[in-house]
């Protein structure tokens, strides 16, 4: 009768043993699975730790997007423990195509969405890139993103006044939900209003409802092709009509910027004083300089 409660006393022991070694088990896989103290055993004075404490993605520990097998877990675990570096360690912990899409499309607020983006439909869903193509070398901040763009798309400097430093992505937006990538009127009007500048524009009965991107070549490699010439689409415009007497002249000598039709001040800045002729009456009204319809 005595030997009952000893009985008792270590089958209680080993069932706390049990469960200490269980909670152990458990604290030591969840250490490996998500805590960055493991990874920064290596790589705390490496510079993509340091960029990664500092970036927008500091809130996400490494293992949530490297993932390693259980071997190589093991294999770092045991490093750690010792103080030295996994054998082998720059062949663990690859990224994979889930590890992105866990946030980017779970329809998570906090995190931006690319599920209907036109840039994750036209790279990922139709040329098949994998994420990590364009984003590894930026994720860090190893290299700016536009690095990434340039390995497919070449050199495409903006030289236009005032956007030489701009992101490709101001105006090439990404996380839009439009069709291709080119920057719409939109894209254009948005950017131009929130830095202040207001830029001019057609009006709504003007017949030229097309993107900016029409006429305004940004990435043009000189100046004077930086502007598309009228007469590429107006093939007619300086040989019929009062526009061969003028086909010397610049379009925009007679037409302001953005607006289609040429009013009398504008005749009025070389013809002086011929307006006293026809008082009230437009000078498109008796001398046309109509030259045939514009190439569609």
């Amino acid at each position: 009768m005595r030997r009952r409660p000893l009985f008792y006393v270590v089958a209680v022991v080993a069932v706390l043993l049990f469960l200490a070694a269980v909670a152990g088990i458990w604290r030591l896989k969840r250490f490996v699975d998500t805590d960055p103290r493991l990874c920064a055993q290596c790589h705390r004075a490496s510079p993509e730790f340091s960029l990664w404490a500092k970036g927008t993605h500091k809130s996400v520990s490494c293992q949530r997007c490297h993932h390693s097998s259980p071997e190589q877990g093991l294999a770092m675990l045991r490093a750690f423990v010792a103080g030295r570096s996994p054998a082998g360690s720059k062949a663990h912990a690859p990224v994979e195509i889930g590890s992105c899409a866990s946030c980017h499309l779970s329809h998570d607020g906090n995190w931006p969405q690319v599920g209907n983006s036109r840039g994750h439909r036209i790279h990922f869903e139709e040329k098949g890139i994998a994420c990590v193509t364009c984003h590894a070398e930026g994720m860090h901040g190893f290299h700016p993103l536009t690095e990434s763009c340039r390995k497919c798309h070449g050199e495409h400097t903006v030289r236009a006044q005032g956007m030489a430093r701009l992101h490709c992505f101001v105006c090439h937006d990404f996380l839009s939900p439009d069709p291709g990538l080119l920057p719409t009127r939109r894209d254009c009007l948005r950017c131009h209003r929130a830095e202040g500048v207001h830029p001019a524009r057609f009006s709504d009965a003007a017949p030229m409802q097309f993107d900016c991107g029409t006429c305004h070549k940004p990435h043009a490699a000189t100046p004077a092709e930086a502007l598309h010439r009228c007469t590429d689409c107006h093939v007619m415009a300086g040989t019929a009509g009062l526009h061969a007497r003028h086909g010397k002249e610049r379009c925009t000598a007679c037409h302001g910027p953005h607006l289609w039709v040429a009013g009398e001040a504008d005749c009025l800045r070389c013809h002086d004083g011929a307006g006293k002729h026809a008082a009230k009456k437009g000078c498109v009204s008796c001398h046309s300089f109509r030259a045939g319809p514009a190439r569609k």
